[in-house]
């Protein structure tokens, strides 16, 4: 019986709590979640029409910096605050890519990424260093955005390595880091989804997941829309990322922007420079002042490359994001 790699699984479901799939014609829906909710019927992988889902800006309890060129507001940001220490425990954790047999992300050429220093404004805030802690107790640093009030989106190794145990024991997830700063505080998630795609076959076509955090952070900071589109409005697309590279310094936040060089059904490709630890980071379309994910990126290679979001993946994406 064929399957469908997409299923949405959660890591609730694999710890033996009881949920259950369902077969639709003998044929295992893969998209369908396993933690409860239904999705419904499965849709075609292509629509040959734009799907979206808007973005927030959020709704901070605090006021804010604002942000002008050339004024570094981090020390601005960690004066008066609790003082935060980078520990050589954290420092020395590595790029979630090494969890499994993930071709690591690549600088292409010259090296064009630029430090985000004003972490706390729209965009930056709403991507999050990861500090993930897997069952075997080994530690990996990776890089996640948010889609919703509690659901933050990540590459699929991020959430789940059959190498190192299963499903992660626990991601902190601590959104616009900037070095020492965590000036939105941090989340513990220990509740998470991916797709059976990448927990029983490990496929890098469907490599994402998302962490279910216990309190509704996103409504703070806010979080990316994301859409699927067609082939013909991703190839040669403007495309930003932005995510925690790891050959930075921690909890450094880096960006580099390009042209989308080609698309396959479930991958897109491009030349922006990226690290390992950016694992799991938005490549989104900033168009009339609303920022779309349209992959979710995981792999090097130059050129580089994201999960692309599909139908499939996008109907996840929006059943995750009310969780």
């Amino acid at each position: 019986m064929a399957e469908n790699p997409h299923e949405s699984v959660s890591s609730r479901a694999q710890r033996g709590l009881g949920e259950t799939t369902r077969e639709e014609g003998g044929q295992r829906n893969l998209h369908e979640s396993v933690a409860g909710e239904s999705l419904g019927t499965t849709a075609p992988e292509e629509t040959g029409t734009d799907q979206i889902a808007p973005d927030f800006q959020g709704i901070p309890k605090t006021g804010e910096l604002e942000f002008l060129p050339g004024f570094d507001p981090r020390h601005a940001l960690s004066e008066g605050m609790p003082q935060q220490f980078l520990t050589e425990a954290l420092t020395s954790l590595l790029p979630a890519e090494l969890t499994e047999f993930v071709t690591p992300e690549s600088v292409c050429g010259s090296d064009e990424r630029v430090q985000v220093t004003g972490t706390t404004v729209i965009p930056w805030r709403w991507i999050c260093q990861l500090i993930i802690t897997m069952p075997n107790g080994a530690g990996f640093r990776g890089t996640g955005w948010f889609i919703g009030p509690k659901c933050v989106m990540t590459a699929g190794h991020c959430v789940y390595s059959q190498s190192n145990g299963g499903w992660a024991r626990r991601i902190e997830v601590i959104p616009g880091m900037n070095g020492a700063a965590r000036p939105f505080g941090s989340s513990v998630g220990t509740n998470f989804r991916s797709v059976t795609g990448w927990t029983n076959n490990t496929d890098p076509n469907y490599d994402y997941g998302c962490i279910i955090l216990p309190d509704p952070l996103g409504n703070v900071v806010g979080y990316f829309g994301f859409a699927s589109l067609t082939d013909a409005s991703l190839n040669n697309l403007l495309v930003n990322n932005s995510g925690y590279a790891g050959d930075k310094p921690f909890g450094t936040q880096w960006f580099n922007a390009g042209r989308v060089s080609s698309v396959t059904a479930r991958k897109i490709y491009y030349m922006l420079d990226t690290y390992g630890g950016q694992s799991g980071s938005p490549v989104w379309r900033y168009l009339n002042g609303e920022r779309h994910a349209v992959g979710v990126h995981a792999y090097g290679g130059c050129p580089n490359s994201a999960t692309r979001i599909v139908t499939a993946v996008y109907n996840n994406m929006l059943a995750w994001r009310n969780l």
